[in-house]
Parts: structure tokens; C-alpha cells; sequence
């Protein structure tokens, strides 16, 4: 065994002195131990840092290289300790060492191994024999030399480091940012004269060199990281391929800057790099793309020239880049160099095309090898100006901010947590009440009751219940006195109470009662929202007086805590709370704009590092999900007249409609990121495209905390300040001047384009939500012009879009909206609700309460009514959402039992203990009641606990039957749901997104009869597209809430998966939008099309909606084609508002072609329609 320990230690020597000279001294040999865990190390370090905030991201990632060097020398002296130290535990034989105060075993040799490596020796442990004297000779040599090569590594390292800096100083930018190649260039051509070129190309050769020969010996280099976009290995990539393939290939060759002696050396140099890190890198060389003949060439490059040449008509877009993208970038290089030098491009253009033929592989080759590095280490950079940590203005000019002490402090960031979590602070008013409630009541109980000579217990407890659940049903929109109309619900308590004495000692009648009202107390939602809270009230009454076990002589004292807790919560609820519903909307708004805030994070990291991996999709996915909540919650307060805030039903359905092009705006920015990825996105264009998102981030965080249209009843008028924030938000018109020139927009690819156009069509959208003056808040087809991008990123004009026609829908279970002023009143929503749901669900919450409460009698026949409350509330609108509901009872159940009944146990009967934790369970309980239903559980659960211990009824046993009762009665829900009336999740969701694409379809077609007939809107006509816009909100809205338990499985982001639909569902409904608004705000001008080319409209747009209506039928999908023929329409110059309500147009179709192929997969078909659209 001895020599086992001696062979392992000398086999772990030799390798860690192995990888030593390997890595510190042998040319293009990066060790195989050193080189392994720096990699492993980036790859953790990189995932880490796409999950902070950017503005932490470059403090980590300067420390990557240091952290790297600092475990691999950590790992090559444990490794030379390890190894000498087991040698040394090998020869712990006999009298081979004197011990002093140590044991012969593996910690001692270590010791010694260490003492002596360090060259400091120790007199605890000595060797006895020559050879080990010698071998700890040895190792203190060792210790010296390893000291040695670790400086070299080093030195080696930071030399190369030194070397990358002297690199990326060679390339110009006047904004000292990420600029272009031939931006770099500017400086050596003065007056189109070379100047100098030939000293700049050599310094370029000569750091290039030094840098690839030091990361030849030292591979750890390649992972540093500088944090700033303009020093690093991607940055300088691109300008120095973009050099070489400017000055190479992007003049004539008669040119004499073609032939400098150092152009050809530094292309061979860089092929030589590109070459060692192939394998390295392990990218796949795909083959380079086919030579369009001369005569193609010829004719892309003519037109082309006339594309620069003229200036589209107004309204006219460019919907696609025509011909190859590779001849269209060579021709960019191509101008940009003759317009450097003060030339004329394309003078020969047999000339040009040899250079192009020559171009061509290196551009190719090179374009996919520095997107290769830049994806590999995670460069995402973003157009910013160093003068400042923001970025400077892209979109707009950088707005004001609040101080740092303000913007990043300790109540600044528990105040935007509470926003988001709970705006305007409802729910912890609500809570804070609930609770004031229940003390007030349980303090009046247990002072009042022995003085009529009865039992305080358990009738204060109950009474204190009581008076935190009557604050649900009391009416919370009701104000001052009409607040006494909550003394109603003393009535189902009542009724409680009275059914507990005559049924509660019959186990049979009592499941028998208790199903009765599980059926009432959902079925009583037929009757309205109110007889809904009293049916609930009703149902929990009983149930509770179950749980107490409350005896016929017990019927008064506890009919009068019933009371007590009536009216103690009417009493708290009497307290004023003066602007609560204004503090409300302005929280819900802070809480959007935050919203919106959060999702651009990881939209800027998707365009700045142009990838769409599954984890950005999880993010961005998140964040999508919150703000659609945020607007919804929202959307849900604007519902008509509110003298708090001062809006009309009009006014409050024109907010909504704002409120939902910014949620539309943000959706179609998502899209627009997503499609703007891959290795076709140059470094620059990333850089400008994450410079305008988080310019247009900081925009947005700019807006003040109150809205310009909540004015709360007692504001006189607007400050100084106001109005002057005003002003400021009236100049953000200009936004689109700020942006890059014309021509270089457009030459970007057309995704990049599109990103820009969206983010402007945000800005847009969330300025007219936050900036708009109440009297702004009326229809009025306005005159006013407002600038914003066509898809393509080109700046057209189009006149703002009215303010009520379309509208953000209620929270799924809000009332419905109506709208009104002079032409009357007209419901937003269906005329009749469908009843059937409701009374399914009272069917199956009356069965499975019954039968939970039979099978828990056999767990216990004292505590089985723990099983119905789960039976009871698990019950949802399908078998999925009853499945979701299930384990989250479970789950929190557990939770809380295992809390609760820890604490309970732990602190025994103290109240010192008991009282404080009752009241945080009572004010989770009701806080979380309206957002949580996991969290509401395990809050639940923790106060039955602790109220059993207070009135020593817990016992050991009442923990496990309290979770098995919950399982029970959970596993109930779900059996019955699937059983009984069921509703498959799949089939439900399938029928409400069949009337989805009904209703998309019926506006669609009634807005192109419109613009067929050149019909003139009339405000009927108007009033009618809002009510049909409303509605289609309203259906999105519920069908997201339908397919929650659909999100959950395996290839949820595949083609054809309930994600992927609902985001379609998402940017049709953008298009939809914008093709309607175009109508309403043209008064559908004359189109410039005959009526075979209207017909031929209408057919395609027919035909794609009966494929999707198809799809979600389950029937034979016809075909769906994504090309509607637009490009064959109206040769003449349409009118702006014809070519918006076009475009949007196409758009629409092209998003329903890509959801019915995708749903119903025909392979080429599938990717031939993704690359069109």
C-alpha cells in the first residue's frame, strides 16, 4: 500500500511539473491542465455574468483573467504540494521520520511537503534517511523553480494583454466607440490623399504579431477582458478584417494604396491566427456562398446605384434587401472607399467584379470567424460614449436622471421592489387593515366576553377570523357611509353558525352541508361579484366552525364574536384613505414603466451579442409575462368614471388604449430582436442597436413618478417643474433626427432596421401613455405629423394614432368595460356571459368536497375537514388549471406545516412568541391572497398552526394528518375535474384561440372593405372597430391565463408549441392594430389599386385565416401563403396612410402563414416562409 501512495504522488508530480512547461514555455501549447481550466472557468464566469445587471458586468469581467491566473498557480503548488506530500505519506515507515508533536498520516506529510516547498522548513517533522533529506532538497529547488516559471506565465500573460491594448489603439473612431473600418481609415487619407498609411498597416502588422505569437505561448490571454467595447479581441477582428478587405479589395487595384508591402503580410498573418484557432474554437467552416454571375452583378450593382440615388416617396418603404447580401456589402465598402479617396465607385466594373471574386472568401470566412470569437467570449458590446457610464444619445438626447445616491440607495430600490410587487400599495393597506381588524375584534372578545361570564376561547380566535375574511366581502370599492352596507355579511355567518348546531353532530349530514355549500359558494357568482364573496364567505364560515369543533351551547358566544368581527372590520374599513384608487393607477403605471424597463434588459444583451439561446428565451419570457400582468393589472383600474384621478369613461378607454400600443410596442420589439441575431449582424450594427435599446431603457426610467393625467382631486394645478417636464417630453418628438444618417441605416440588414423602427414605435407608444394631458384624451383625428420608422429603419411620416381604438383588457375575472359619451353607452365585452363555466366548476367544488371529506373520515375522523378547504379552492376553469391549482396547495400546505408547526412546537404556548407570529401569518395570508396562491397556502396553514397550538389542540399527529388531508383533498379536485363535466385544458385553449382568429379576422375584413370603398369613417364606425379591438384584447388575455399549465413541458419554444402561438397571437394583434389605426387615421384614402388587385387582397387574407381557424379545428389545413402579392400593388405612390395600412397588412398575413406553418409543419415550406418573412 506504501508504495501505491508513492507511485500515486510521483504520477501527480510529474504531471503538475508537466503542465507547468507546457504552459509557461513551450510555443503553441496551451498545457493540458492550465488550459482546460481557465476554459471551465470563462464557461462558469460567462454564465454568471448574463445574469447580472450590464452595468456590474464589466466589474466582473475585469477580474476574469486575474481569477484565472490566480487558481491555476493555486492548482499547480497544491499539485506539487499534493504530489511531494504523498511520496512523503508513502515513506511514513519505520524510522524514516522523527516526529515532534506529529502523527504519522496524510495531513503531516502534507504539512511537511508545504514547510518545505515554501523554503521555511519545520522541526516537527524530519527525514531520517539521505533519500528523503534528499528529496526535500529536491523540493525546496522545485518550489524555487516553480516560483520562476509561475513569474514567466505571468509576465507572459499580461505581455500578450499589453499587446492586444497596443492592437485596438490602432483603430480611429471619432467617438472614441465601436465605429467602422474605414472610419478608422479617415486619419491616412486627407483630401482623398494617402498619408501615412504605410507606418499605420506596419504598427497593425507588428502588435497583431506580438499578440498572436504571446497567445501562442500563453492561451490564458485569449480570455481577458478589458469591459470596454473598444478593448478586445472582437473589436479588433473586425477593424482588422474590415482594413484588409477595405484597402485590398475595396479600391482598383491600380490604386497604390492596394499595394503596400505590409497589406498582403498582415492578410497571410491574420489567416495564420484564424487557422490556429480553428480547432480551438471548434466553429464549423461552412462552405463560401456562391458567385453571382457578371451579369447579376452588373445589374445588383445599377441598381443599387439607383437606390442611393433616389429618395423613396413619402410613405414608400423598402420592404427587402433586393439581390445577394454579398454583393450588396462589397458595393458598401466599395462607395465608402471611393468616397474616402475622391473617387468614382465602379468606374470598370469587369475590374470590379475580379475583386469581388477575390473579396468573397476571405469577407466569408473572416464575417464567420470573428462572430465565432465574438460568441465565444460573450462580446456584447453597445454604443456608448466614455465620457459617461450611460449611453449617449441614439435615439433621443439623454434624459435627466436622479442623482446616484437617489437612483441606486437602499429605499430607492425597496421602493421600486414594492412597486412592481405591489403598486399603490392596496394590498398592504388591505392587509394592514385585515389585520387591525382581526386584533381589534379578538381584543373586544376577550376583554368582553368573561364579563358576561363566558368563555373568551375559542370564540375571540373565531371572531378574529371572521374579521379578517369579511374584509374580502365587504365592498372595498364603496365609500364612507355606503360602507355600512358590509354589515351584510354577518348574514352567511350567521347562517353558519345556525347550520353547525342543527348538522354538526351527524358526520353523514355534515359532508352533506359542507359539499351543499361548496356548490353555493362557487355557484353564487351567477349572481354578481358580491353574492360571489358572500358564497365564499358563507362556505369558509362553516368550514371553520368544523375545524373548532364548536358545540350547540357555544352558538351565542360565537354568534356574537361573529358579530364583533363584522363590525370591527367595518369599523377599520371606515377609516379614510384618500386617493386611494389615483395612488393605485400611479403605482400601477410606475409598475409598468419599471416593467418595461426590466424586459429591455434582455433584448439589449440579444442584439448586442446577436444570440437566442434558451436562456435569454427563458428571460425574456419572464419579463414578457410580467408586464402582460403589469397591463393588465393596470388596465383593470382605467374602467370608467374616477373623480380620484378626474377621467370620463372616455378618457379612462383612451388610456387603455395607450396602454396596450406600449404593451404591443414591446411585443413587436421582442420579435424584432429575436429575428436580428446570428452571424449576418455585424459588430457595429450590435453596437448601434443595443446603444438605441438602452437609450430608449433610460428614456423610459426617466418618466416622473405621476403620470400628466393623474391629477389627484386636491392638486390646484400642474408646478413649474411639471410643465417643464412637460416641454422636455414634447421635444422627444425629435427622437428620430438623433439617430444615425439615412444611409448608413439603410445600408444595415433589414432585421437591424426593423429593431430600430421597433424601438422608435415604443418610444412612441410609451410617450403618449405617460405624457398625455387629460383634455388630450378624446378622440379627435388629429392633423399633427409625427416622425417614426418604416421597417426598414427609414424615416417616414404618419400622423399619430387616435386614442380609442383600440383598448388593453381587464385582468382576467375583471368586470367588463364600457364605453361612453355622446353617442351613448356600448359594452366592450359579450351581451350575455356564459354561465356554463360556473356551473360546471359548483358542480365539481360540491362532488369533490363530499367525497374528500368521505375518504379523509378513514385518515381521521376528527380533523378530515382539513381535506375539503383544497377540494374546494383547487377546482379551476379546466383539468390543467385544477392540476396547477392542486400542487400548489400541496406544495404550500407542506411548506407551511413544516414552518408553522416547527415554530408552534419550538415555542410552546408563549404568547410572547405565538401573538407576533399569528399576526405575520394573518398579514400574509392576506396579502398574498390576490397574487399567490402557493404563498397564501403556506401562510394559511401557518396560522391554523399556530392558532392550534394556542388553544392546545396540536399534537404531533395533526402535523402529518394536516398534509395528508391536503393531498387528499387536491388529488379529489383533479380526479373529479377529469371526470366529471371535464374540460381539457387543450381543448379549451384550442376554442377560445378559434375565437381569437375569428375576431382578428372579422376587423381585418371589415378595415379592407373600408379602404376597398374608400369608405369614410364616421364615430359610429369607429365606436364599433373599438368594441370589436376591446374584445380581441380581452379573448389574448384569457387565453393566456388558459394555456398557463400548457407552458410547462417539454419543446415548449419548439415551431407549432403554446409559446410560440401565443406570441404569434402577440404580433398579429400588433399588425392588426396598426392596419386598423391606419384606416381611422387616413379616413381610408383613396388606395392606388384596381378591383382585381382589392379581390386578390381579400382572397389571400381569406384563405389565411381559414388555414388558422383550421388549425385550431383540428380539421385539413388548407394553404397559407405569407406573400399577399403587395409587391405587384400600387406602383404609383401610395398615399402615407394606404402604405401603412398595406404594410401592416402584409405583416398580419405573414404572421398567420408562419403560425399555420408552423402548427402544421411541412419542412421546406416551413424555413422557405421564415426566410421570406
Amino acid at each position: 500500500m506504501d508504495a501505491v501512495w508513492v507511485a500515486l504522488g510521483i504520477l501527480v508530480l510529474v504531471l503538475t511539473l508537466l503542465d507547468v512547461f507546457l504552459t509557461a514555455l513551450n510555443y503553441d501549447e496551451a498545457g493540458f491542465v492550465a488550459g482546460r481550466l481557465a476554459r471551465w472557468q470563462w464557461s462558469l464566469t460567462r454564465m454568471f455574468t448574463r445574469r447580472i445587471a450590464r452595468r456590474w458586468r464589466p466589474v466582473v469581467l475585469r477580474q476574469v483573467t486575474g481569477l484565472q491566473l490566480i487558481v491555476t498557480v493555486a492548482v499547480w503548488v497544491g499539485g506539487t504540494i499534493l504530489g511531494y506530500g504523498l511520496i512523503y505519506f508513502g515513506s511514513m515507515e519505520g524510522k524514516n521520520f522523527l516526529f515532534s508533536g506529529q502523527h504519522p498520516d496524510l495531513f503531516a506529510a502534507v504539512y511537511f511537503s508545504a514547510a518545505q516547498l515554501a523554503t521555511v522548513g519545520t522541526s516537527q517533522l524530519t527525514p531520517n534517511t539521505d533519500l528523503l533529506s534528499a528529496l526535500s532538497i529536491l523540493e525546496t529547488l522545485t518550489g524555487v523553480l516553480l516560483l520562476s516559471l509561475v513569474l514567466t506565465f505571468l509576465f507572459g500573460v499580461y505581455d500578450v494583454v499589453s499587446s492586444l491594448r497596443s492592437l485596438s489603439t490602432q483603430f480611429y473612431s471619432p467617438v472614441r466607440a465601436v465605429g467602422t473600418p474605414v472610419t478608422s481609415l479617415k486619419p491616412y487619407f486627407p483630401d482623398g490623399q494617402e498619408n501615412g498609411l504605410d507606418s499605420h498597416l506596419q504598427g497593425i502588422f507588428d502588435s497583431f504579431g506580438a499578440y498572436t505569437d504571446g497567445l501562442r505561448l500563453h492561451h490564458a490571454a485569449y480570455y481577458f477582458q478589458s469591459g470596454r467595447d473598444t478593448f478586445s479581441l472582437p473589436f479588433s477582428l473586425q477593424m482588422l478584417v474590415g482594413t484588409i478587405g477595405a484597402l485590398r479589395w475595396g479600391l482598383p487595384a491600380s490604386h497604390p494604396s492596394t499595394k503596400q508591402p505590409a497589406l498582403l503580410l498582415l492578410t497571410e498573418q491574420f489567416e495564420g491566427f484564424q487557422g490556429y484557432m480553428h480547432p480551438l474554437l471548434r466553429w464549423t467552416n461552412s462552405d463560401v456562398p456562391e458567385t453571382v454571375s457578371r451579369a447579376d452583378f452588373t445589374q445588383q450593382i445599377e441598381a443599387l446605384g439607383r437606390e442611393a440615388g433616389q429618395r423613396p416617396p413619402r410613405g414608400r418603404v423598402r420592404r427587402s434587401d433586393s439581390g445577394d447580401p454579398w454583393v450588396r456589402e462589397f458595393a458598401v465598402i466599395t462607395i465608402d472607399m471611393a468616397e474616402l479617396v475622391g473617387a468614382l465607385p465602379f468606374e470598370d466594373m469587369r475590374e470590379a467584379y475580379d475583386r469581388y471574386l477575390e473579396w468573397l472568401p476571405f469577407a466569408y470566412k473572416a464575417d464567420r470567424f470573428t462572430s465565432a470569437v465574438a460568441r465565444d467570449l460573450d462580446y456584447q458590446p453597445v454604443y456608448s460614449d466614455p465620457s459617461e457610464a450611460a449611453p449617449t444619445a441614439v435615439l433621443a438626447p439623454a434624459p435627466e436622471e436622479k442623482p446616484p445616491s437617489q437612483r441606486w440607495g437602499i429605499a430607492e430600490f425597496i421602493r421600486s421592489r414594492a412597486t412592481l410587487i405591489d403598486p399603490g400599495y392596496s394590498r398592504l393597506i388591505s392587509a394592514l387593515r385585515a389585520l387591525m381588524s382581526a386584533a381589534l375584534a379578538v381584543a373586544i372578545l376577550a376583554v368582553g366576553l368573561p364579563a358576561f361570564g363566558l368563555e373568551p376561547m375559542p370564540a375571540a380566535v373565531f371572531g378574529g377570523v371572521i374579521a379578517m375574511f369579511t374584509g374580502g366581502a365587504s365592498g372595498g370599492g364603496a365609500h364612507g357611509i355606503k360602507r355600512l352596507a358590509s354589515l351584510i355579511t354577518v348574514i352567511p355567518i350567521v347562517l353558519a353558525l345556525a347550520l353547525n348546531g342543527l348538522f354538526a353532530s351527524d358526520p353523514v349530514v355534515s359532508t352533506i352541508v359542507v359539499a351543499v355549500l361548496a356548490f353555493v359558494g362557487v355557484g353564487a357568482a351567477l349572481l354578481g361579484p358580491r353574492f360571489a364573496a358572500l358564497g365564499q364567505l358563507l362556505f369558509i364560515s362553516y368550514y371553520f366552525t368544523l375545524l373548532l369543533h364548536l358545540q350547540a351551547s357555544e352558538l351565542v358566544p360565537f354568534s356574537i364574536a361573529a358579530l364583533t368581527g363584522v363590525l370591527s372590520s367595518v369599523l377599520i374599513q371606515m377609516i379614510p384613505n384618500r386617493g386611494a384608487h389615483a395612488r393605485l393607477v400611479r403605482g400601477g403605471v410606475a409598475a409598468f414603466e419599471r416593467r418595461l424597463v426590466r424586459s429591455l434588459d434582455p433584448l439589449i444583451d440579444t442584439v448586442s451579442a446577436a444570440r437566442w439561446d434558451p436562456d435569454l428565451v427563458r428571460r425574456t419570457r419572464n419579463e414578457m409575462k410580467q408586464t402582460h400582468h403589469t397591463a393588465a393589472f393596470l388596465a383593470g383600474q382605467l374602467t370608467g368614471d374616477d373623480p380620484d384621478i378626474g377621467l370620463t369613461h372616455e378618457q379612462a378607454n383612451a388610456l387603455r388604449i395607450r396602454l396596450h400600443d406600449a404593451e404591443l410596442g414591446l411585443v413587436n420589439l421582442g420579435e424584432a430582436a429575436r429575428h436580428a441575431t446570428g452571424a449576418g449582424i455585424p459588430i457595429t450594427v450590435r453596437a448601434h442597436l443595443a446603444g438605441v435599446l438602452q437609450t430608449l431603457q433610460k428614456h423610459i426610467r426617466s418618466y416622473p413618478d405621476r403620470p400628466a393625467w393623474v391629477r389627484i382631486s386636491t392638486d390646484l394645478g400642474s408646478s413649474p417643474k411639471e410643465d417643464r417636464k412637460t416641454a422636455e417630453a414634447e421635444a422627444v418628438q425629435a427622437i428620430a433626427q438623433a439617430l444615425p444618417p439615412r444611409e448608413t441605416v439603410e445600408r444595415w440588414p433589414q432585421p437591424a432596421r426593423r429593431v430600430v423602427a421597433a424601438a422608435l414605435e415604443l418610444q412612441r407608444a410609451s410617450d403618449a401613455l405617460y405624457w398625455a394631458r387629460v383634455d388630450d384624451l378624446v378622440y379627435n383625428p388629429a392633423n399633427d405629423e409625427g416622425e417614426e420608422l418604416s421597417d426598414d429603419g427609414s424615416r417616414i411620416t404618419e400622423t399619430t394614432n387616435p386614442a380609442t381604438t383600440s383598448g388593453a383588457a381587464d385582468a382576467p375575472g375583471a368586470h367588463s368595460v364600457t364605453q361612453s359619451g355622446a353617442r351613448g353607452t356600448v359594452a366592450a365585452g359579450p351581451a350575455q356571459a356564459d354561465t356554463a363555466p360556473i356551473w360546471r366548476r359548483a358542480i365539481q367544488a360540491g362532488l369533490s368536497t363530499g367525497i374528500a371529506l368521505f375518504l379523509g373520515s378513514f385518515v381521521s375522523s376528527t380533523h378530515q375537514f382539513w381535506a375539503a378547504m383544497p377540494a374546494y379552492q383547487a377546482i379551476g376553469g379546466s383539468d390543467g388549471e385544477t392540476f396547477v391549482k392542486g400542487t400548489q396547495k400541496i406544495v404550500g400546505t407542506i411548506a407551511g406545516a413544516t414552518v408553522g408547526f416547527g415554530i408552534a412546537i419550538l415555542a410552546g404556548p408563549n404568547p410572547a412568541i405565538l401573538l407576533p407570529v399569528l399576526a405575520v401569518c394573518v398579514f400574509g395570508t392576506v396579502f398574498f391572497r390576490s397574487a399567490s396562491s402557493p404563498l397564501t397556502t403556506f401562510w394559511q396553514t401557518m396560522m391554523f398552526a399556530q392558532l392550534y397550538e394556542f388553544m392546545g389542540r396540536l399534537s404531533t399527529e395533526a402535523i402529518g394528518v394536516r398534509i395528508l388531508e391536503t393531498v387528499i383533498g387536491a388529488v379529489v379536485a383533479l380526479v373529479i375535474a377529469a371526470l366529471v363535466l371535464p374540460t381539457r385544458t387543450r381543448t379549451k385553449y384550442a376554442t377560445q384561440a378559434e375565437k381569437l382568429a375569428q375576431t382578428i379576422e372579422s376587423i381585418t375584413t371589415e378595415t379592407l372593405d373600408m379602404w376597398k370603398h374608400a369608405t369614410s369613417l364616421t364615430a359610429e364606425d369607429v365606436d364599433r372597430l373599438s368594441k370589436i379591438e376591446i374584445r380581441m384584447t380581452e379573448q389574448l388575455r384569457d387565453l393566456q391565463v388558459t394555456a398557463t399549465p400548457l407552458r410547462h413541458g417539454l419543446g415548449k419554444f419548439d415551431p407549432g408549441s403554446i409559446d410560440t402561438q401565443l406570441t404569434g397571437f402577440w404580433e398579429l394583434l400588433y399588425y392588426t392594430r396598426q392596419f386598423v389605426a391606419s384606416a381611422e387615421q387616413g379616413r381610408t384614402a383613396k388606395a392606388k389599386l384596381t378591383v382585381e388587385q382589392w379581390e386578390k387582397l381579400e382572397k389571400a387574407t381569406r384563405d389565411n385565416f381559414a388555414a388558422l381557424l383550421s388549425v385550431f379545428r383540428g380539421q385539413s389545413v388548407g394553404p397559407a401563403d405569407a406573400d399577399i402579392g403587395l409587391d405587384d400593388l400600387g406602383d404609383d405612390a401610395e398615399p402615407r396612410e394606404a402604405e401603412a395600412a398595406l404594410r401592416a397588412l402584409a405583416r398580419a398575413n405573414q404572421t398567420v402563414a408562419l403560425m399555420v406553418n408552423d402548427a402544421s409543419p411541412q419542412a421546406a415550406e416551413v424555413w422557405w416562409r421564415r426566410a421570406q418573412k
